[in-house]
């Protein structure tokens, strides 16, 4: 299995706006036949494009204003300069326009609830929880069971919150947060240096065979991400990469043993 995206993102762009060679697009779509994630990623990119598309596609069928079309048609003598001064302001508009709304696509993005990517969500939600140092969780552990089953009902899986002791870390509790479209469930560690991590976990509709540890890293925060069959697990925290991978197996190995149970059970 390898670790990170064969692609750029670049590609992924290219590939979902159809703005790649047929060559190229071909190698794309092999690549996307074999890697589900990267398949799922593209989607994604697909339907953040519509959300753009229906948002902004209205305001090319209004009409223009009239008094717009009163002086188009009624032009009043210009200076040669007067003449380039319209086109130039335009140019720069457009320039400057189209690097504000690429720009500000991701943040648009984000403040309709829609994070770009798993790592960036599950970043994004342990920077504001594990900075929260009076409440970062809605149940603590001392009523584990109780938020293991609530939790469990609410994403609609089975979970459990991995035993990390042995690592250090012991479990101050859990969340209901959002996902993409649905709930996730968060649950927090902290060290004896109040130093925090996070697993968050997130079911999709649509199963994965791809387990291959992935890596990112967004706005400080260190991720380490995998699916499995229909859920998308990250570890998050600002610690140290070799440290979160190898806190990441030792959650892997245990959820994969908790599966394996549920599965035998009559």
């Amino acid at each position: 299995m390898s670790v990170g995206l064969p692609l750029s993102e670049d590609d992924l762009h290219a590939f979902a706006d159809n703005q790649l060679p047929a060559e190229r697009a071909q190698e794309i779509a092999a690549v996307l036949a074999r890697e589900p994630a990267l398949a799922g990623r593209v989607a994604e990119i697909k339907r953040q494009n519509a959300l753009l598309r229906d948002a902004l596609d209205p305001w090319l069928a209004e009409a223009l204003p009239h008094k717009l079309l009163h002086a188009s048609s009624h032009p009043p003598a210009r200076s040669a300069w007067q003449r380039l001064r319209a086109p130039l302001a335009v140019a720069a508009t457009l320039v400057i326009g189209v690097a504000l709304g690429w720009y500000g696509r991701e943040e648009m993005l984000r403040r309709d609830g829609t994070p770009i990517s798993f790592s960036r969500q599950a970043a994004l939600t342990h920077a504001l929880y594990a900075a929260d140092v009076n409440r970062p969780v809605e149940m603590w552990a001392s009523d584990e069971q109780r938020l293991v089953t609530w939790l469990s009902k609410r994403i609609n899986f089975p979970l459990r919150a991995p035993d990390l002791n042995g690592l250090g870390y012991s479990l101050v509790g859990g969340r209901l947060v959002a996902g993409n479209e649905k709930p996730a469930a968060l649950f927090m560690y902290e060290n004896a240096d109040k130093q925090r991590i996070s697993l968050l976990v997130r079911r999709d509709d649509v199963a994965s065979h791809e387990t291959a540890f992935r890596y990112a890293r967004e706005d400080g925060v260190s991720v380490f991400y995998w699916i499995d069959d229909a859920c998308g697990y990250a570890i998050s925290g600002r610690v140290d990469k070799a440290q979160l991978l190898a806190i990441a197996r030792v959650v892997y190995g245990q959820l994969a043993a908790f599966e394996a149970a549920q599965s035998q059970r009559p």
